[in-house]
Formats: structure tokens, C-alpha cells, sequence
């Protein structure tokens, strides 16, 4: 299997500022962490080796709930939605306030989600409690790896 070549990162929000720079500085990051993501994946044949591109949206609240509701049937915002086919979504607004509410950089914090979001193709999935904790430290050991503080 060809794992993903390309990541891009788009900013589809304008509630708050993303320079050309903090996007591409986003992009090497998770291109990175793919290797350490592919290292810790789940299960064989997992999307993310199936995938030649993958597209991260950030996006505001509005838009992920719209999404989190069509895709989902659930209402309201959430931090990150994953589908098979590379398209990652990540609420920027969500982002913040969790950054604000753990003590962490927003910055980290979206690159955080973006993680979390390879790791959700690699196979790994969060609705058990094991699920999530194995998830939140996986991505933070592959975070600590490529992503240097003070960014």
C-alpha cells in the first residue's frame, strides 16, 4: 500500500488569523507525524495506507456542527471529525477553548487535533474509554516528536 504522499492544510474560517506561514508550519508537522502514525497504526489496511493526499479543513463551530450533524446525526460542535477518504476537519473556535481550558498553545492544540485525526485513519478509534486513552497518548508521544514548543 502507498501511504499518503501529500498533506495540505486549508483554512476555510475566518474567526481567527492564520498566517501562510502557521499553515505551512502546520503541514510539515503533520507530515512529520505520518510515519510515527503509520508506526502506531490499529489495523492493517487501514485507510490511512490506502490514502495518496489528505486534505485538513480548519474550519469555525458553525461549520463542523453542520457537518458533525449531516455526516454524524449528532448537533453541536465538536474538536475534530475524520473521514475514510483524508478530509479532516478541525474547529479552530474549539480549538481555542480547549487550548484556554488545558493550559496549552492553540497552536499545539490544532496540531493536536490534526494528529488525532491521522491517528482516526491509521485505524484508531476513541468511543471507549480505552479507545481514548490509548488515542490521547499515542498522540501526545507522536506530538512531542514534531511539534517544538515555543512554536
Amino acid at each position: 500500500m502507498v501511504p499518503a504522499q501529500e498533506i495540505t492544510v486549508y483554512n476555510h474560517q475566518e474567526v481567527m488569523a492564520m498566517s501562510d506561514e502557521l499553515l505551512e508550519l502546520f503541514e510539515q508537522a503533520s507530515q512529520d507525524a505520518l510515519p510515527y502514525v503509520l508506526e502506531a497504526k490499529a489495523q492493517q489496511n487501514s485507510a490511512l495506507e490506502q490514502l495518496e493526499e489528505i486534505e485538513i479543513s480548519l474550519v469555525d463551530d458553525q461549520t463542523i456542527a453542520e457537518v458533525h450533524l449531516r455526516f454524524m446525526d449528532i448537533p453541536g460542535a465538536t474538536d475534530v471529525i475524520t473521514f475514510d477518504h483524508g478530509e479532516i476537519h478541525i474547529s479552530v473556535e474549539t480549538a481555542f477553548a480547549q487550548s484556554k481550558e488545558f493550559a496549552n498553545g492553540f497552536e499545539r492544540e490544532i496540531m493536536l487535533y490534526m494528529i488525532h485525526g491521522l491517528l482516526h485513519l491509521a485505524g484508531h478509534e476513541d468511543a471507549s474509554e480505552e479507545g481514548l486513552e490509548m488515542m490521547n497518548r499515542r498522540q501526545l508521544e507522536i506530538l512531542n516528536k514534531v511539534w517544538k514548543s515555543g512554536i
